[in-house]
């Protein structure tokens, strides 16, 4: 079984698959994963962030690429993961910080798409001149590829914590409620 191909359609079966599978592989995929996952969500932002450097946007660029793997490191494997892990243990789950650390790595394998559409649209950028074609932003792919995150994440903790999907939606939506609040706090507080 192919996990990073499986998982868009056999979510469940991906899940009991890496649960048999060696520890070190799953950790080692989980990086490069957190890596690679965080640099396809960052890439339309990365226009953005290569402003700052007027001079030299192309460093701008490298420098953006690697900031957003090292932030994605940060944030799947502690922020998200222990924000999941904490979630669950309200329902009494049993999975440990692990699991959900590799639950949220392979969940997180459809904002992929991203990086894909940015790598395949270089050459046409290269050949009319429009860069902007590498920084695809449009909310129809990010709500696809968004709702086919939360349902790997619900199949995931469900599969790891012995639950109902429903008390696995739950997980996903709690810590989601209190960033969503922190947000509004930090929003309101700037103004």
């Amino acid at each position: 079984m192919r996990p990073l191909l499986s998982i868009w359609i056999y979510p469940l079966k991906t899940f009991e698959y890496l649960s048999n599978r060696e520890d070190s592989k799953n950790r080692q995929m989980i990086n490069i994963l957190s890596v690679v996952i965080t640099i396809g969500i960052g890439i339309p932002r990365l226009k953005d962030f290569s402003r700052l450097f007027e001079q030299n946007k192309y460093i701008g660029l490298i420098i953006g690429i690697i900031l957003f793997g090292l932030v994605g490191l940060i944030v799947f494997k502690y922020l998200l993961t222990w924000s999941y892990w904490a979630g669950e243990k309200i329902f009494k789950g049993i999975a440990t910080v692990n699991q959900v650390r590799l639950v949220v790595a392979y969940s997180m394998i459809p904002f992929i798409i991203y990086l894909a559409i940015g790598l395949i649209l270089v050459i046409p950028a290269v050949i009319t001149q429009n860069f902007d074609l590498i920084f695809y932003q449009h909310p129809f792919t990010y709500y696809v590829v968004r709702i086919l995150s939360v349902r790997n994440l619900v199949y995931g903790l469900s599969y790891f914590n012995k639950f109902s999907y429903g008390y696995g939606l739950l997980t996903v939506l709690i810590p989601s409620v209190f960033g969503e609040l922190i947000r509004q706090l930090l929003i309101y507080w700037k103004h």
